[in-house]
């Protein structure tokens, strides 16, 4: 390893060998056969990239409890459903089990849940919905490797994977105005959730940004939930039927927000623009289809697992990552222009 150079990880070990990361994982822990050639080249690749585990950190996830546990609102929610799949394949490769709790969104499953979590696993995957740093700091601060995804705990020594939350509200903004959008409506979420504070600041941020008086912007906050949508677009309109653009910070509520619409007699794209945040499978299915700002559940996951595999297998530096986002136009913002 030339000076200087940062010690490979799992993952690069396992693309250097050209091997699955199942494999490399293996091959160096010893969890699963492998064969021979393959323990070689993975041995070799290992030496090159200066790939050192953790000896104390290995000891605990090979003789311990060799489980991982994922934290999570709501199993039934696509979004979340596909991290729960993300992380159970990874797991798999890697020779981990995974011990799942759902939350259903209450305060007290999610800290109990840690608490169970804690003395049984050698790390944990937190998504979280009430982000008490009272809860999760005892934990980061015994040791246990903790990375949090979707929504920010505010943890020294706590690993985090998040979406450009600012950078795509800003971009739906953005296009609400340029679909034709002149009074506009925003479904926020619980003012606890990073979330539902990012995707604000970004959403307002863009609207100034192209002109938009503040006069002309109507707020409410509503649950991140279809139902919450369904009530949360009620209100709204009730208050504001002058308001011609919605966006919702999640597609839970921006679905919910069409359906009410419709049966308050709006069409939309004709009366109301409506943009959501996520690109859940629903989003492309349901009439109209959802305009959203697409984040990767998946692609979250698989990071914050990798991460965290680094942490309990090799001392790994928790970190904080900002995944990409994209805006995905759909029939919801495509007003039909008559010449």
């Amino acid at each position: 390893m030339s000076q200087g150079r940062a010690p490979g990880t799992l993952r690069d070990v396992a693309e250097h060998a050209e091997v699955s990361l199942a494999t490399a994982s293996n091959a160096l822990t010893g969890a699963r056969k492998v064969g021979a050639r393959s323990i070689e080249k993975v041995l070799r690749s290992a030496a090159e990239l200066g790939y050192r585990p953790n000896g104390a950190a290995r000891s605990l996830r090979t003789g311990s409890h060799g489980v991982l546990g994922l934290v999570i609102p709501d199993v039934t929610n696509p979004f979340w459903a596909g991290m729960v799949g993300a992380v159970e394949r990874l797991s798999e490769e890697t020779g981990f089990q995974v011990s799942l709790a759902n939350t259903d969104f209450d305060a007290a499953r999610e800290s109990a849940a840690l608490s169970r979590l804690s003395k049984s696993v050698d790390g944990i995957l937190l998504v979280s919905t009430h982000p008490d740093p009272a809860t999760v700091r005892p934990l980061v601060e015994s040791g246990l490797p903790v990375v949090a995804l979707d929504e920010a705990v505010d943890v020294p020594g706590l690993g985090g994977v998040y979406s450009d939350n600012v950078g795509g509200a800003r971009r739906a903004a953005e296009h609400l105005v340029d679909a034709g959008g002149t009074v506009f409506g925003l479904l926020e979420g619980p003012p606890s959730l990073s979330t539902a504070t990012e995707r604000g600041i970004g959403f307002l941020a863009g609207l100034a940004g192209r002109g938009v008086e503040p006069s002309r912007v109507h707020r409410l906050v509503a649950p991140y939930s279809f139902e919450g949508g369904r009530e949360g677009v009620r209100r709204m309109l009730a208050r504001h039927p002058e308001v011609d653009a919605l966006f919702a910070c999640t597609d839970n509520q921006a679905i919910g927000a069409t359906f009410e619409a419709h049966d308050l007699g709006r069409t939309v794209p004709g009366d109301l623009l409506v943009c959501g945040f996520d690109d859940i499978s629903w989003s492309s299915r349901i009439t109209p289809t959802l305009t959203t700002v697409r984040q990767d559940a998946v692609a979250m996951a698989a990071r914050a697992f990798e991460m965290l595999a680094e942490m309990v297998t090799r001392g790994g530096e928790a970190r904080v990552e900002i995944l990409p986002v994209e805006l995905v136009e759909r029939n919801s913002t495509r007003r039909v222009t008559t010449v």
